[in-house]
C-alpha cells in the first residue's frame, strides 16, 4: 500500500460501506440522496456505481449528515450487523477461509488497507492471548466514534462467523466515552467493554484464537490471499499516471492543482511534470480525460442543466465549458443531449 502521509482529500475508503450506510438510513425511512449530496458525492446513481475510494473527508460528512438526518446516536451500530463478511471483497473471503482465529485475524491485519487505507491493525502477542488492535494513520476527529463503533461491530460478527458462537470471554476495549447508548452496545456484546481507551482493541484469549474456522478451507483461503496480494501490489506499483487519475476522481468542482497534486505526492511540481511526461501524459491530460467522460456521463445519465455541470467540472465559464466540449465530441452540449433522448439513452 502507498505510505505517503495522508490527508483528509486522501481516496481512503471502499464505497461499499458509504453505499451500506445509504441502505441502512433507507431501512430507517430517510433519503440517503440528500446525505449523498451534502457529502459531495452527487446522487445515489453515481455512488451504486462507483469502485473508486471514497475520502476521508467526503465520508466524514457524510457520517454527520446521516447522523443529524436520524437523529439516532447509534446508528454505527445498525450500519456494522448489516456489513456481512462478503461486503469486505477478498479480504473477507480470507478470514472466512482461515483454519482458526488467529489466522483470520492475522488475514485482517494484512489486507485491511485494501477495505481503508487510513487504517493499520495489529494482532500483539499477550501473556494470556492475543490483543487485536486497531490505529487510525488520521485523525477521524468528529467521525472517530461511529467508526469504531462500526468495526467494533464489523470484527466482533467476523470472528463469531470464523468460531460459530458468540463472544463472551474476550475483553473489549472502546476508545470514546461510555454513551448515553451503551444497553445497544451490550445487545451486540456479552463480554466485558471498557471506554476511553486509547485505541480499539479485542482482548483475546488463546484457547479462542486456536479455535478452528467452521469455513476453514485451505484452498480458498489461498486464492482470496493471492486476489488481496494482487491488489496490494497494484496499489503500491501504480503508475504515477494512474494514482494522479485516482486523486482526481470523485472531486467534481474541486479539482486539486498541479501544486496540490505534488505535495499529496510528496514531491516537487516539476518531478510530477517529469514523470507524467516519462508515461506518455500530462497533469492537463489526465484532468482533461475525466471532465470529457464526467460531462458526457452527466448529459446523458442526469437531467442537470450544462450550468450545472460546467461548475460541477471546475469551468466558471460555461460559454467556455461549451467551446471545450464541441471540441471534445463535434457538438455541442445540448446537441449532445438532444440526440441521446431521440436514441432512447437512459437519461
Amino acid at each position: 500500500m502507498n505510505d505517503v502521509a495522508p490527508t483528509l482529500n486522501t481516496p481512503a475508503v471502499h464505497p461499499t460501506y458509504v453505499k451500506l450506510l445509504c441502505m441502512t438510513m433507507r431501512n430507517r425511512g430517510e433519503d440517503p440522496d440528500i446525505a449523498i449530496q451534502a457529502a459531495g458525492l452527487g446522487s445515489w446513481k453515481e455512488l451504486a456505481g462507483r469502485d473508486a475510494l471514497v475520502e476521508q473527508q467526503a465520508v466524514d460528512r457524510f457520517i454527520q449528515a446521516s447522523l443529524q438526518m436520524t437523529g439516532r446516536p447509534a446508528l454505527a451500530l445498525e450500519l456494522g450487523a448489516a456489513i456481512q463478511i462478503s461486503a469486505h471483497g477478498p479480504m473477507g473471503y480470507a478470514a472466512a477461509a482461515s483454519k482458526d482465529l488467529r489466522q483470520a485475524l492475522q488475514s485482517a491485519v494484512r489486507y485491511a488497507p485494501i477495505r481503508h487505507a487510513l487504517l493499520r491493525f495489529r494482532l500483539r502477542d499477550t501473556a494470556n492471548g492475543a490483543a487485536f488492535e486497531m490505529f487510525e494513520r488520521l485523525d477521524m476527529g468528529e467521525s472517530r466514534e461511529f467508526v469504531c463503533a462500526v468495526l467494533f461491530v464489523v470484527f466482533l460478527r467476523l470472528m463469531e462467523s470464523v468460531v460459530g458462537h458468540p463472544l463472551d470471554t474476550i475483553d473489549v476495549d472502546l476508545p470514546f466515552p461510555e454513551p448515553t447508548w451503551r444497553g445497544e452496545i451490550e445487545r451486540e456484546f456479552r463480554g466485558r467493554l471498557r471506554f476511553n481507551a486509547p485505541r480499539l482493541a479485542f482482548h483475546i484469549n488463546n484457547d479462542l484464537l486456536e479455535r478452528p474456522c467452521i469455513t476453514a478451507d485451505l484452498l480458498a483461503h489461498e486464492k482470496a490471499c493471492l486476489e488481496c496480494e494482487r491488489l496490494m501490489a497494484h496499489a503500491s506499483t501504480a503508475s504515477m499516471a494512474q494514482r494522479v487519475r485516482e486523486l482526481l476522481m470523485g472531486r467534481d468542482g474541486q479539482f486539486p492543482t498541479l501544486s496540490a497534486a505534488a505535495r499529496f505526492f510528496s514531491v516537487s511540481s516539476s518531478t510530477l511534470i517529469r514523470r507524467l511526461k516519462e508515461e506518455g501524459t500530462s497533469f492537463q491530460d489526465l484532468l482533461d480525460e475525466l471532465r470529457k467522460e464526467r460531462a458526457l456521463w452527466y448529459l446523458t445519465h442526469t437531467q442537470l442543466t450544462v450550468e450545472d455541470i460546467a461548475s460541477r467540472l471546475g469551468y466558471l465559464d460555461t460559454t467556455n465549458f461549451s467551446r471545450t466540449f464541441r471540441r471534445w465530441f463535434g457538438t455541442t452540449p445540448g446537441e449532445a443531449r438532444r440526440r441521446t433522448g431521440e436514441s432512447g439513452g437512459d437519461r
